[in-house]
């Protein structure tokens, strides 16, 4: 809170200071003008990203160590010390983000996220029944810890000293999101189901069908649900007293994922045609077994850097298209994240913490934080400060918040 104090009242005091310190003018003379903003506020503001590997690397090492100290109890004040660092190296139009999350509240909240995830895997060694049943409950609320993760990550983040605040009910997240988890629910069932049916000598047709029924549910509800999820998010979302509006749709995740889709698979046919043809030179100059093996370290290779571009694709292309459809008030946001630029730094990223043996990740993590921010804008339509009021909802577990991060379900918010 300090650092806001400071951002916000560093023109009163200059100005104040420069009043005081020269004659007033002589009559007749016209008052010297006030001195103006070095920015239109009409013009897009970029969003600025100030922390430094370096800064960030120290409280990644203090953390790290105490959070191996206390057998893991310290990871959620090392949370708290990570976002709020994040958050405060944030600014946009002078003034800087800041996270005031409860180190208790989020324990209490890991806690919780771990019994479920520990009965979730249990189950498997009891009996398959038990485990589909601990996996219709857990889907059947998961749900609702979105609701509370997204109220918890909202209440506790504020821009200039004002909170952000999220409206979204449990109801509302069960009628918006719950399509995902019945989808998922109904594939497993359909290949549990067709597997224990007709397990003896399946037919090439029968594999195919098995095979491909899944793929097509998970393609044209994975795109649905990521669309519903980033809607749900932002329609829901205050600042102060100023609500958020998402005007996407739909079609433009499936066209994104569509051509994530193809981009694997088009590059996938070269990379193994070349495999394939290497391993057979290397088979003949050598023994059979190393050219098997290069076939599988360069297929192992090859998939993974289809995966950081696919990634880096995707990041890229729903950044954009989120942010560029959400608006607050009369203002709105621009973001020109590239795919490129965001591949260029996954790949380094990887190879930088590989040779440094995970020192680097810090590092890593302050650049990519520091391009997708900085790849953001806001386009004022108006004075910002007409959007500038506070509201603030204390009221809130952080349960939701921790089994979120565990399941991994806060996607680009």
């Amino acid at each position: 809170m300090a650092e806001l104090t400071i951002e916000g009242a560093t023109t009163a005091p200059t100005l104040a200071t420069e009043g005081r310190g020269q004659p007033p003018p002589a009559a007749g003379q016209p008052r010297p003008a006030r001195p103006q903003p070095d920015f239109d506020p009409a013009a897009p503001q970029a969003f600025q990203f100030t922390g430094t590997g370096s800064e960030y690397f120290r409280i990644w090492v203090v953390n790290l160590l105490l959070t191996i100290l206390t057998a893991g109890i310290y990871s959620a004040w090392a949370k708290v010390r990570r976002l709020q660092y994040l958050y405060r190296n944030t600014r946009v139009n002078g003034t800087v983000f800041d996270y005031h999350g409860n180190p208790i509240a989020i324990l209490k909240g890991r806690i919780v996220a771990l019994v479920l995830v520990a009965a979730y895997h249990i189950s498997f060694d009891i009996s398959p029944v038990v485990a589909i049943a601990v996996g219709v409950v857990l889907c059947a609320v998961m749900p609702w810890l979105l609701a509370r993760a997204f109220r918890f990550k909202m209440a506790n983040s504020s821009y200039g000293g004002v909170h952000f605040h999220f409206r979204g009910t449990g109801g509302e997240a069960y009628r918006k999101l719950v399509i995902f988890p019945v989808m998922l629910g109904a594939i497993g069932l359909f290949a549990w189901s067709v597997a224990t049916s007709f397990s003896r000598n399946p037919g090439i047709g029968f594999i195919v069908l098995v095979a491909l029924v899944p793929m097509l549910a998970l393609a044209a509800t994975v795109p649905l649900a990521h669309y519903f999820l980033k809607r749900y998010q932002h329609e829901h979302a205050d600042f102060g007293t100023t609500a958020f509006y998402f005007h996407g749709n739909a079609s433009g995740f499936f066209k994104t994922y569509a051509k994530a889709v193809g981009f694997l698979f088009l590059g996938s046919i070269p990379a193994g045609i070349f495999a394939f043809l290497t391993a057979r030179v290397y088979a003949l100059l050598a023994d059979t077994l190393f050219g098997w093996l290069f076939t599988l370290l360069y297929g192992v290779l090859s998939a993974y850097a289809f995966y950081l571009f696919v990634r880096a694709y995707l990041e890229s292309r729903i950044q954009n298209m989120v942010w560029n459809h959400t608006e607050i008030g009369q203002h709105r946001f621009e973001s020109k994240a590239g795919a490129r630029k965001l591949l260029w730094i996954h790949a380094t990223n990887l190879l930088l913490i590989t040779f440094t043996l995970g020192l680097y990740k810090p590092f890593a993590t302050i650049r990519l934080v520091r391009y997708r921010v900085e790849s953001l804008s806001l386009v004022p339509g108006g004075p910002l400060e007409d959007f500038m009021a506070d509201r603030m909802d204390d009221r809130v577990g952080a349960a939701g918040q921790e089994a979120g991060d565990l399941f991994d379900i806060d996607i680009a918010l």
